[in-house]
């Protein structure tokens, strides 16, 4: 697909928004793996030109549900037409992460994808301009990954959004962005506080909103609309643009340990919103035409996030799980219990009709607590509001290879 691969970043965003604002879901709506039963895992793929070809499914003996099948790359439909270049630069931030940790160190999740250091030594290879899609070819072969119900997953997007906000409260930034409350604590893997000496769950959205953390100076900083802070809360990291044109960064610290409720799904149980309606756009729409009705809508979500001050780079993206700033278009999260972090997958997605597939060769790189799943993703669009865009619309269903160094696959 030309535009995916040969535009800068920031046209694409505006054609890629065209596509997915169609109608599509939101991470809020809680959207699961589900998937019919009654397809056969051998059963294979329709792809379009060139036709894929796959070989024998092979089982993964740390999950039976588990298949892959070999393929090549000449078989990937847009193989040719990919931006390679930009795909291996953000392998290669794959790499520093991987720089840090030791050699000995076991992949992990379900695939035997070797250790730290058979990763190094890929990393270590001298990649000249212009030869990255060979770098792939020669060293990677792709594999198709499948469970029991077949190939296709959901993949949805997540964006960086961009708030303004200052560090001390005022008549315009009213609304607090907490950091970690020092009055909460873990115990055997529970999130709670103190109450009367008794372990008791941590204050819940309504009753932090009610005023339970007042006073108590667990503040970071303050902004200016109640709607854009829990759709941060959503992404789980934000830039704050300052009164004085600074951009303060904001990251992921820790949640209160309440149950995530899908505001999205609420609004669609009750019809306010169609199903097929469903995104970011519209659920912020219908807050803004019923302002003390979303308010109270947003505090049907228990489940609250607490964040930490970060750097923040206009030339690099948020830090994902991984420890390697995300890049734009080419970063995944995943569910880390099958897939390790920092590995390259081709996707292969379905838009809306009419519209043009989806090919792109992503590294995952972060996780989120609704990616759960073998074949569940969530593509990293960038910050600001065309990424909102994209991102806030995406729910494509597809499926994904799995790129194995061919050491590795070969045994």
């Amino acid at each position: 697909m030309k535009f995916w691969n040969k535009t800068p970043l920031s046209q694409a965003i505006v054609k890629i928004s065209q596509l997915f604002l169609l109608g599509a879901a939101l991470c809020l709506a809680a959207c699961s793996n589900t998937r019919d039963n009654s397809e056969l895992s051998a059963k294979q793929p329709d792809i379009a030109e060139p036709a894929l070809k796959l070989g024998a499914p092979q089982k993964i003996k740390n999950d039976g549900s588990v298949q892959i099948y070999p393929t090549e790359f000449a078989y990937l439909a847009g193989w040719n037409q990919e931006n390679h270049a930009a795909a291996f630069s953000s392998f290669q931030r794959s790499c520093q992460s991987w720089q840090s940790q030791p050699d000995n160190k076991i992949l992990g999740g379900v695939f035997e994808l070797g250790h730290i250091g058979d990763w190094k030594r890929l990393c270590g290879l001298v990649v000249a301009k212009g030869e990255e899609k060979q770098f792939f070819e020669t060293w990677f072969q792709p594999f198709a990954v499948a469970d029991n119900s077949g190939f296709e997953g959901l993949f949805t997007g997540y964006y960086l959004p961009e708030l303004h906000g200052s560090y001390q409260k005022t008549e315009r930034y009213h609304v607090p962005i907490y950091g970690v409350p020092g009055d909460m604590l873990k115990r055997e893997g529970k999130t709670g506080r103190l109450e009367n000496g008794k372990f008791v769950p941590y204050y819940s959205r309504a009753e932090i909103s009610a005023g339970a953390l007042k006073d108590k100076n667990y503040e970071v900083l303050w902004v200016d609309d109640e709607v854009d802070a829990f759709f941060m809360e959503v992404q789980g990291s934000g830039r704050i643009v300052m009164e004085d044109g600074r951009v303060q960064g904001v990251g992921f610290a820790a949640k209160n340990g309440r149950t995530y409720y899908a505001i999205g799904k609420w609004l669609t149980d009750i019809g306010a919103i169609p199903k097929e309606e469903i995104s970011m756009q519209s659920i912020r729409a219908w807050i803004d035409k019923h302002p003390e009705e979303g308010r109270q809508l947003l505090l049907k979500n228990p489940s609250v996030v607490f964040f930490r001050l970060t750097e923040s780079k206009t030339a690099a993206g948020p830090i994902g799980t991984m420890g390697a700033p995300l890049t734009a278009g080419y970063s995944l999260a995943v569910d880390r219990s099958y897939l390790p972090l920092g590995v390259p997958l081709w996707l292969d997605l379905e838009p809306p009709a009419g519209a043009e597939r989806l090919r792109r060769l992503v590294m995952a790189q972060d996780t989120g607590s609704a990616i759960k799943g073998l074949l569940r993703g969530d593509i990293y669009w960038g910050h600001g509001q065309q990424a909102g865009e994209i991102a806030g619309g995406m729910k494509a269903k597809g499926r994904y290879f799995l790129l194995i160094p061919k050491k590795l696959a070969l045994g």
